[in-house]
């Protein structure tokens, strides 16, 4: 049901960080939202045509987080915060060229092996 979406605007990125980006980013979503890994996706678009303060040669990412139910304060704050040093460390950001959307969905809206998660 979590689904951490990154676009990142540098087109060179070794399958290494490739996956230490999904495994890490995974784990996070998981831990903070309270849901199983299994659940979890990751997408990540590099060489994305971005740009940020009108400056397109700075690395910069814009990231989405969905959820099938509520994402609190507390939650998308902690979320921020450790996607962000994820992002800056991996991907060598500056925090400050960095967004992150979070989007709640209700459950019939989110589908999933040929059904909705709505009971």
């Amino acid at each position: 049901m979590p689904l951490l979406q990154i676009h990142f605007s540098d087109k060179e990125i070794t399958s290494s960080i490739k996956e230490e980006i999904h495994q890490s980013g995974a784990k996070i979503l998981s831990k903070e939202i309270g849901k199983s890994i299994d659940f979890v996706m990751v997408i990540l678009h590099n060489g994305c045509s971005l740009s940020f303060a009108q400056d397109s040669q700075t690395p910069c990412a814009y990231l989405e987080v969905k959820n099938v139910g509520k994402l609190p304060g507390e939650k998308t704050q902690r979320l921020s915060n450790k996607l962000t040093s994820l992002i800056c460390d991996k991907l060598r950001v500056r925090p400050e060229h960095i967004y992150i959307e979070f989007q709640e969905s209700e459950r019939h809206l989110w589908g999933w092996n040929g059904a909705t998660f709505e009971k």
